[in-house]
């Protein structure tokens, strides 16, 4: 039986765009999703790890880690990963009974992944240490802001947003605000800390593609999400996400 080598899984893998299927004779390799998560029903799946073991041989690494309480191996082009980080992929090959010529050993299950992406470096973890000290509170440098210099057809007041949550969760919105700090290209996004007047003792923070810098009244549009774990700890009751700026 003809088998999918593993320079040839993880280079037909890099070459997508999105999580595709891979067609094989070999019927030990098969996709890394489970039905739920099949690129057919969500081409963004994302798996979040912690690694705990690490093997390194001279062009991949073989790394064993841990999802949720889920532990296995999985194995991508060689890096210096660290033991105890948390990592992320999208997408992979499952496969069973694999052999390592390198280790001369077997591996009962093995997830090859093209690429693995650190979720955080150390200068991101302590700038999120910094942001997320002390709970979700207002910044200590406190903006003096009056709620009438901020209204616009359109947004609603954060006080509104916060206090009927309910009402706005997984739900676009429209604010119009100040930025009153900013932590820049943390995990891929900037975090934007907002005021408007109204309910200035809550920190919302929207994540954001666009910088803005601190001072700047702008009116954004993003999605209210509820309860975000953004992993290692660091999470949110209420954060606007993917929020786009209104001129």
């Amino acid at each position: 039986m003809r088998r999918l080598s593993f320079l040839a899984a993880l280079a037909l893998f890099a070459c997508q765009q999105q999580p595709t299927v891979i067609e094989t004779e070999d019927s030990s390799v098969k996709e890394i999703f489970n039905s739920d998560s099949s690129p057919e029903n969500n081409p963004n799946a994302e798996h979040r790890v912690v690694v705990l073991d690490t093997l390194q041989s001279s062009r991949y690494s073989y790394l064993k880690v841990k999802e949720g309480e889920k532990e296995f191996w999985l194995a991508t082009m060689r890096s210096d990963f660290q033991i105890n980080e948390e990592y992320s992929f999208s997408k992979g090959l499952y496969k069973t009974d694999y052999y390592s010529t390198e280790f001369d050993r077997s591996f009962d299950e093995i997830y090859l992944v093209s690429q693995l992406r650190p979720l955080f470096s150390g200068s991101q973890k302590q700038a999120l240490d910094q942001m997320f000290k002390g709970g979700q509170k207002a910044p200590e440098a406190a903006v003096e802001i009056s709620e009438a210099d901020y209204d616009r057809e359109g947004s609603i007041k954060i006080k509104e947003l916060i206090q009927n949550a309910e009402n706005y969760i997984n739900k676009e919105v429209q604010i119009t605000a100040k930025v009153t700090k900013i932590n820049a290209n943390i995990m891929d996004r900037h975090w934007l800390h907002l005021k408007d007047g109204s309910f200035d003792t809550f920190d919302l923070v929207a994540t954001s593609q666009t910088a803005v810098p601190a001072g700047h009244i702008v009116t954004l549009k993003a999605t209210l999400h509820q309860d975000v774990d953004f992993g290692a700890g660091y999470t949110y009751n209420l954060i606007l996400e993917n929020a786009e700026v209104i001129p």
